[in-house]
């Protein structure tokens, strides 16, 4: 694979403490022969050293955040096409060749692809047949798209009014590593929420603590079809409910008692 001829990509990927299965990433994203760049936010174990053993840049920054930090990264890259990959998502043979078909020397690249992601839950080796996707604009061209600077998530803003080309085969995003994971980082996304939110009405937090659990649940396991994936994706669609209902609840909390803990620790 690494004798691909190389496209004009740069794919950037944010990690920390990601040794137990960055590698596999690696290797997926090496079948683009795309320049592969790793925003490190600081990793203790053997992040770093396994990017650059698998042809990666590594770049150091603390964390600033979901947003920041993409937006740091889309600045050390060398190409201005990007493709925004984390370091649990996986790129199928099917996705790179369908994504190396846009940078062919006769093709004009569009500036904007919507990049669907296939949940897998934790113990799982793939995706439930009929797997619901997640879409996301992730292939983009910095010039006309840039990550905006909320701490929370990390939201493009495009200035144009391109309409986004769809790749359709799915990259597989493995997202949790185990429940105790998912419970970590819901976790700190609602500290996180909490802390950085502005500040919302009293009466609607009220409301959303009632319907936030059972309603979530809904949506994830009908909806988003997690029912699909036995036990695995009734948990998963529980303790995503649980999350989303720790962050409504946290921003309550901030609201009727202002900043009663520390800040927020990455899991």
């Amino acid at each position: 694979m690494d004798d691909l001829p190389p496209i004009q990509l740069s794919v950037l990927i944010r990690t920390l403490n990601e040794a137990d299965r960055i590698e596999a990433t690696l290797k997926a994203a090496r079948l683009l022969g795309a320049e592969i760049i790793v925003v490190d936010a600081g990793s203790k174990d053997a992040t770093a050293e396994i990017c650059r053993r698998n042809g990666a840049r590594v770049v150091t920054n603390d964390w600033p955040g979901f947003g920041p930090q993409r937006h740091f990264g889309e600045a050390q890259c060398t190409h201005d096409f990007i493709f925004s990959l984390d370091a649990d998502e996986i790129i199928t043979p099917q996705m790179a060749v369908e994504i190396r078909s846009h940078f062919t020397p006769s093709a004009t690249p569009p500036r904007l692809m919507i990049v669907r992601k296939a949940v897998v839950f934790p113990h799982r080796k793939g995706p439930t047949p009929w797997a619901f996707c997640h879409e996301q604009v992730l292939i983009y061209d910095r010039r006309i798209a840039r990550t905006g600077p909320n701490p929370n998530w990390d939201k493009l803003e495009i200035s144009v009014a391109d309409k986004p080309v769809t790749i359709r085969a799915p990259l597989w995003h493995y997202s949790f590593r185990d429940w105790h994971h998912m419970l970590a980082k819901a976790n700190y996304v609602a500290r996180l929420a909490a802390d950085t939110q502005p500040t919302r009405s009293r009466l609607p937090l009220v409301m959303r603590v009632i319907i936030e659990l059972p309603m979530t649940f809904l949506k994830f396991y009908f909806l988003r079809r997690y029912f699909l994936g036995g036990i695995d994706g009734f948990t998963t669609a529980m303790l995503t409910a649980v999350g989303r209902f720790a962050r409504v609840a946290m921003m309550l909390e901030r609201k009727d008692h202002g900043d009663t803990m520390g800040p927020p620790k990455s899991g």
